[in-house]
């Protein structure tokens, strides 16, 4: 039987002089204190028996004279694997929207992007370039799954994440290496840095359910907030995108307070396209000449919550933030220019059609952090934040605060628009590094963007495209009340302006109710009719059960490592189990239920594009991107 075992620790740092040096420590084998010393800095770890596993408790200590730069925390763990069997691994995505699947654990030392710009390796990489050592194809980010021949697999992953962006690089079957990133900084004479505590586990259970035991792990650890209600609402985006106006949003709210009944929705959420600039999120654009707090307590007078969007560690260059305070901004460590973290033509009036990421480890600007989400809730009235491009705070280069990490830096200012925004607010984070958002945000997107389009799979994942969507709900789905509530993005009910087919409609529907995450849809109201109402209540009904069921029995993938055309979600409950079954292909499919291998009697399927219920005994036959919900009874 195998066993994972951490076998060596090793802290890498630069000294008083700059030179690369490393301070090795044999792993402890028992809760006792191991200590290893070099120049007077001592390296520290102990084992606690915890949470189904082993955690490794480490930290470092300057007992010198001299101040040091901490560069990486590097922890190798044994699998017990043979080296020379076939073996996958998980490699779980850096943030939001980052692909999350099981690959082959090979030798191959290439990646896609590896030879892809700057701004797609910073939204996809917790390192826009990798350590040769590290390499991209063989790195997942926070956590991972290895399973090779042996009857169990094996799990290594940080469930703390406040002090730094990690890794886990899978190079060979026998040997998990993973490193806590630090960035060089600084220690000072005196100084105590605790690392954040790794994660093992070996288990005969699935892939999907080794997961759910991580998050559950990590959610404990970092106190998640897990128990807001079950979010139902409306968003402006992936009907209107930038073109939303004033008139457009009172438009539907109208159709949303006569379609209560339809439509049962708590949140009326306004997304990008209302600023004045990318940057400044309290004042509005001419297309909304009332200004956002008017537009705030009409939705409130009309019975719903007020939602808005802001990417709060971005500006453009025509913003009034980056015109006035030009020294709130991540620098460039060789030019000494704003580190640029995002393009988009539509964000900005200016020739410059960049975003640059703010420096969330300036006390003056994590100020203005606090007072603008104060601002934004207790002023104006909104209680439902969401925030995108989360990611930018975490980017590369010369910060103000050189003793914070990149994910310290990241944690502290989603901790100051927390304390802004007050405990009431339900925030929602976006385009996030994952880790460092627990315990702060209420809810968190999981995968790409979704888009009126199918997608094709032979574009890059991560794409905005359904298709990459609806493969990240799929593969996140165990996160779901364990880390925060699952945003699966939003669903599009309209049959008109859109290229989605109605089998395509019905798989997105199918594939976020299925995993038991938030409900928003995305149209224009004056497009939707009863049918669709009739739909959204079916939806919102199946959703909600599964919601209630998601803290005690996770929702998991039927098969977290396939790369395959069929894949499928399922969560348990006391009768039975609730099961998606989705073909991603381009081509039919048939899937014999006796593969499931559930315990059950009855099988009937809900057809979402047809509304109809249909009996299940031996198969189900699948058309092109189509989903099936599948109930099953002991």
């Amino acid at each position: 039987m195998t066993s994972a075992l951490l076998s060596r620790i090793e802290l890498r740092f630069l000294d008083a002089a700059g030179n690369p040096s490393a301070l090795a420590l044999d792993a402890p084998s028992d809760t006792r204190e191991s200590t290893a010393s070099r120049d007077r800095l001592t390296l520290s770890a102990h084992l606690e028996q915890a949470l189904g596993g082993t955690i490794v408790r480490a930290s470092v200590v300057n007992r010198g004279t001299d101040t040091v730069r901490l560069r990486s925390a590097i922890f190798e763990v044994g699998t017990g694997f043979d080296p020379a069997a076939p073996a996958r691994f998980l490699k779980h995505g850096y943030q939001s929207w980052s692909a999350s699947s099981g690959y082959d654990v090979t030798a191959s030392q290439t990646h896609p992007r590896d030879t892809a710009n700057f701004i797609t390796r910073l939204n996809h990489q917790s390192e826009t370039t990798r350590p040769p050592e590290f390499a991209e194809a063989q790195t997942s980010e926070l956590f991972t799954i290895v399973e090779s021949q042996a009857a169990e697999r094996i799990l290594a992953g940080f469930i703390g994440a406040a002090t730094s962006l990690s890794t886990l690089t899978i190079s060979s079957p026998e040997r998990v290496v993973a490193r806590a990133i630090l960035d060089d900084v600084t220690l000072a004479p005196g100084g105590h840095r605790e690392l954040d505590p790794l994660f093992i586990a070996a288990a005969d259970e699935s892939a999907a359910r080794m997961a759910a035991r991580w998050a559950d792990a990590a959610g404990r650890w970092m106190n998640a907030r897990v128990n807001a209600p079950f979010q139902r609402g409306w968003c402006s985006w992936y009907h209107y995108f930038h073109a939303i106006t004033e008139d457009a949003l009172r438009a539907n709210l109208k159709s949303l307070e006569a379609m209560r009944s339809e439509f049962p929705l708590d949140v009326i959420q306004l997304d990008d396209g209302f600023q004045s600039a990318l940057g400044d999120w309290d004042t509005t654009n001419a297309k909304f000449p009332g200004g956002l707090k008017k537009i705030a307590g009409e939705i409130r007078a009309a019975g719903f919550r007020a939602g808005i969007w802001t990417a709060p560690f971005l500006a453009a260059r025509d913003s009034r933030l980056m015109i006035d305070h030009p020294d709130w901004f991540i620098m460039h460590s060789e030019t000494g220019q704003p580190v640029r973290a995002g393009h988009n033509p539509n964000w900005t009036t200016s020739d410059d059609k960049f975003a640059y990421a703010l420096d969330a480890s300036n006390p003056a600007y994590r100020a203005h952090l606090r007072h603008l989400f104060a601002k934004l809730t207790h002023d104006f009235g909104y209680s439902y934040l969401k925030l995108d491009f989360l990611y930018a705070a975490a980017a590369p280069g010369r910060r103000h605060d050189q003793n914070l990490t990149r994910g310290e830096t990241l944690r502290h200012g989603l901790e100051r628009i927390r304390a802004g925004a007050g405990d009431d607010a339900f925030i929602l984070g976006c385009g996030c590094p994952l880790g460092q958002a627990i315990g702060v945000v209420d809810g968190m997107r999981i995968g790409p963007d979704v888009s009126p389009f199918w997608g094709s799979t032979a574009s890059g994942a991560g794409d905005p495209s359904t298709i990459y969507a609806l493969d990240a709900i799929i593969a996140r789905s165990f996160m779901h009340r364990r880390l925060w509530l699952n945003d699966p993005d939003c669903l599009m009910l309209r049959a008109r302006k859109t290229r989605l087919t109605a089998d395509e409609r019905a798989a997105l529907a199918a594939t976020i109710v299925a995993s038991g995450g938030m409900l928003l849809i995305s149209d224009d109201m004056s497009l939707l009719d009863a049918e669709a109402g009739k739909l959204f209540r079916t939806l919102a009904e199946i959703s909600t059960k599964i919601d209630s069921n998601a803290a005690s029995e996770p929702v998991l993938a039927l098969d977290l490592m396939t790369t395959g055309d069929i894949r499928g979600l399922i969560t348990e409950t006391a009768v039975g189990a609730i099961a998606m079954i989705l073909n991603r292909g381009d081509s039919p499919a048939r899937v014999q239920t006796s593969d499931l291998k559930l315990d059950a009697r009855e099988i009937a399927a809900l057809d979402l594009a047809f509304d109809e219920k249909i009996e299940i005994f031996d198969t189900i036959d699948l058309p092109p991107h189509s989903a099936r919900i599948l109930r099953f009874k002991r």
